[in-house]
C-alpha cells in the first residue's frame, strides 16, 4: 500500500468500464469538496479489472451476456443514464467498450504528479464513456494522455514497466480479500463504503473517518506513564 502523506487517506478501487463507478467517483469528489479536512486527505487510485484477460466488446453485448438478458440491461443502462445526467456525466452505451483495462490501470500509475494523475483518470473516463474513444489501443491511451498532461516519458514507463503491472495485480489482490466489487472506497485503512453511493453517504463516511481518527489519536495519546505511575 502506498506510503500516505497526509493525514486522512482514501483509497479507491474501480475500473473505467464499470458503469457506476464514472458516478461514484464524481459523487465523492462533490462530498469531499464539503468535508472540513479535505486539504489533509490523500486520495490513492487503485486498479481493478472487471474483464481481466477479455478482448474489448461493445459495453451493451457485454452487459446483456452478464445480466442475462436484453430487458435488465436496457433498465441498468436507463438508470446509469440518468443517474449520470444528473451528476453532469453523460453516458454513451452506444459507443463504449468493455475488456481488459490492464494498459490504462498502468499508465495511471506511471503518472507521479497527483494533479495530473487526477486530471488522467477523469479523461480516461469521460474519453471512454462519453465520446467512445478506446481505452485498448496504445495509441489511443497515448492521446487521451498527452491531452490531460501526461509525458512522453510516463507514457513509455507504462508500456514497458512489469513493476507497474505487478503493483495493479497487487491492488487486485488486495481488493479480492475485501470482498467486495468496485466501486469500492476504504476509509483510512478503516472501513468501506461499496457503491455508487450518494453524495451525503460519502460525506459521512469522511466525517466518520475524522472523528475515528481523533478519537484513536486521543486515546493514544491518554495512555502515558510518568514517575507516580501509569494513567489508563
Amino acid at each position: 500500500m502506498q506510503t500516505p502523506t497526509k493525514k486522512y487517506v482514501v483509497d479507491i478501487w474501480s475500473d473505467f468500464v464499470c458503469p457506476w463507478c464514472w458516478i461514484a467517483k464524481r459523487r465523492f469528489e462533490k462530498a469531499l469538496e464539503q468535508f472540513s479536512g479535505k486539504d489533509s486527505v490523500q486520495v490513492n487510485v487503485r486498479a481493478y479489472r472487471l474483464a481481466a484477460n477479455q478482448a474489448p466488446e461493445p459495453m451493451i453485448a457485454a452487459l446483456k451476456r452478464k445480466l442475462g438478458n436484453p430487458h435488465s440491461a436496457d433498465a441498468m443502462m436507463d438508470a446509469v443514464t440518468q443517474y449520470g445526467r444528473s451528476d453532469g456525466l453523460e453516458y454513451r452505451f452506444g459507443t463504449l467498450l468493455f475488456g481488459d483495462t490492464a494498459d490504462a490501470h498502468v499508465l495511471v500509475k506511471a503518472v507521479q504528479d497527483p494533479v495530473v494523475k487526477k486530471r488522467l483518470v477523469e479523461a480516461l473516463y469521460e474519453q471512454s464513456t462519453t465520446y467512445g474513444k478506446s481505452l485498448f489501443d496504445r495509441s489511443s491511451l497515448a492521446a487521451i494522455a498527452k491531452a490531460a498532461g501526461v509525458s512522453d516519458e510516463s507514457i513509455e514507463h507504462a508500456w514497458s514497466s512489469p513493476e507497474l503491472r505487478v503493483e495493479m495485480e497487487e491492488d487486485e489482490h488486495f481488493a479480492a480479500q475485501l470482498g467486495s466489487g468496485v466501486p469500492l472506497f476504504v476509509f483510512n485503512n478503516a472501513f468501506s463504503v461499496a457503491g455508487a453511493q450518494p453524495e451525503a453517504a460519502f460525506l459521512e463516511a469522511l466525517n466518520k473517518m475524522q472523528e475515528k481518527a481523533r478519537f484513536d489519536e486521543g486515546a493514544f495519546i491518554g495512555q502515558v506513564c510518568g514517575i507516580d505511575g501509569c494513567k489508563i
